[in-house]
């Protein structure tokens, strides 16, 4: 079936479309990759011509290509790739708009020189790679102004209030609208614009070889994660808040429940830096975002913003899970459930006058120690920074040991709760190997990748080792909990993260 099938199809009646966008190097390779995409159930693509190293005929692809199609030809001064004149690009964008394309992308120093078309709409965009500018909601009214079939809008977010502000923008649109923001801390507003009224579709990149756009999902990793299709403005809002967090697992798990539970929600991956947290927590009351799992490096700062905790909370001094009430955020710390979870998985209950050293002084650690301690351990600690380790052992009422003799506990539970070791960083360890004995046990709460080198080399030294994807599991189970009201498949949770990271590591 070609594209002259879908000739009366009409693209703004899309609602939470994905537009795979194909950028190619070569006519053919497009071609086969707008048929895969659209095998794969993209609900219209977009042709990246200036992407193409050859000579090429709009007219021949848009023969070839089964399905809607969205011509675009991005000038290099608007972030793309075109050098070959802006005649030719002009010509080339006019020959598709006759010949079968559904849409057009158009700059609006060139918009006037398209006349409206009952096949073929035009888009009239707008790019800012390097921010969001201050005048957005006047360019946007100006863009309206000029009566496209529908306005595109992209700029790169410096902060979450950015993609906050441009998604104010569906607020008062007129036409059709697909704003988002650019970049990974942008990333989230690419799906909550699917939420809005007027925003038919949006973007992922098919190819993982040409990225047309700074944090650009890639279509298979967007569709096989989030609930795209049954997104509306009743889906409720969950996330993850952190820095980095790219590499987190806990969109694929939750969304994975959500789909097996068939919970009408949905849950995002949220870049917020340390000097961003108290305004993006702001922002997200208001979008609202319902529930939040906090990790490197906000859960003491999300302990100090919340406006109640829980007991064991107050006790630690840091949070990983904010719960949306009427007063505000809510603080819970589900670490401490997984750490103990994990470790009784492997030893069994009894933990009872257990040694144990637990390595680093953040919020992970400082779960892992009142935890432990609670359980009846016998605990110690040691940090890279003397400060920080020595509140830490204050707070808790147990030793601190030097960094720089850590290498004596010779014999008991020796727990990572430093992110060294943790993807991308994968050959690091906070361990001499020379220091395990037989008489450890080594636990690491990093669990991407699954086997660490602080594991590996354990198991070298014959210790018995415990990966961090159970303690992942048991806490992120508990969020959702907290966060649904719902009992959390295990066997769900446990299935999707093995299978992600298994696949990463392939």
């Amino acid at each position: 079936m070609g594209s002259k099938d879908f000739k009366r199809m009409n693209l703004l009646d899309l609602k939470n479309g994905v537009c795979a966008v194909i950028a190619e190097k070569s006519s053919r390779d497009l071609i086969v990759s707008c048929t895969e995409a659209f095998a794969l159930g993209a609900d219209l693509v977009e042709l990246r011509l200036d992407f193409l190293e050859e000579d090429f005929s709009i007219v021949e692809i848009l023969k070839s290509v089964a399905g809607p199609t969205l011509v675009t030809i991005r000038r290099k001064n608007d972030g793309g790739r075109w050098e070959k004149g802006e005649e030719t690009r002009l010509q080339i964008l006019h020959q598709a708009q006759i010949s079968g394309a559904h849409a057009v992308d158009l700059e609006v120093d060139c918009f006037h020189r398209f006349s409206k078309s009952d096949n073929c709409i035009r888009i009239l965009s707008y790019h800012d790679f390097s921010k969001t500018p201050d005048f957005i909601h006047e360019l946007h009214k100006e863009f309206e102004s000029h009566r496209p079939e529908l306005v595109k809008i992209a700029c790169l977010a410096n902060s979450n209030s950015d993609f906050a502000k441009v998604l104010q923008l569906y607020k008062n649109a007129n036409l059709p609208l697909v704003a988002f923001c650019m970049g990974s801390i942008g990333f989230p507003s690419r799906l909550l614009s699917l939420r809005q009224d007027g925003c038919p579709w949006m973007y992922a990149n098919f190819s993982e070889n040409l990225v047309n756009a700074p944090g650009i999902p890639l279509f298979k990793n967007l569709i096989s994660t989030y609930p795209v299709k049954n997104l509306s403005n009743e889906t409720r809002v969950y996330g993850v808040v952190g820095d980095p967090i790219g590499h987190s697992l806990s969109p694929a798990i939750h969304n994975a429940c959500f789909k097996d539970l068939n919970y009408p929600g949905f849950y995002l991956p949220f870049h917020v830096s340390v000097s961003d947290f108290s305004q993006a927590i702001n922002e997200f009351n208001g979008i609202p975002v319902e529930g939040l799992s906090v990790t490197i490096p906000h859960k003491e700062r999300a302990f100090k913003i919340a406006s109640t905790s829980s007991d064991l909370v107050k006790q630690i001094g840091a949070a990983n899970t904010l719960v949306k009430t009427n007063v505000g955020y809510h603080a819970e710390n589900t670490d401490a459930t997984g750490i103990i979870a994990a470790i009784k998985t492997k030893l069994g209950d009894s933990l009872k006058s257990m040694n144990v050293l637990v390595l680093g002084a953040g919020g992970v650690s400082r779960a892992a120690v009142f935890a432990l301690k609670n359980a009846g351990c016998n605990v110690k600690l040691t940090n890279r920074s003397e400060e920080r380790a020595e509140m830490l052992a204050v707070d808790a009422g147990v030793q601190n040991i030097p960094w720089s003799q850590r290498g004596n506990f010779n014999s008991g539970l020796l727990v990572n709760c430093t992110s060294v070791g943790m993807h991308p960083n994968k050959d690091d360890s906070p361990w001499d190997s020379k220091w395990f004995t037989k008489g450890h046990i080594a636990f690491d709460t990093v669990y991407n990748p699954i086997e660490t080198r602080f594991l590996r080399e354990a198991a070298e030294a014959h210790a018995v080792t415990i990966d961090g994807v159970e303690m992942f599991v048991h806490q992120a189970a508990e969020q959702f909990n907290l966060f649904t009201s719902l009992k959390a498949p295990l066997d769900v949770m446990r299935r999707t993260v093995l299978e992600k990271l298994r696949s990463k590591n392939n």
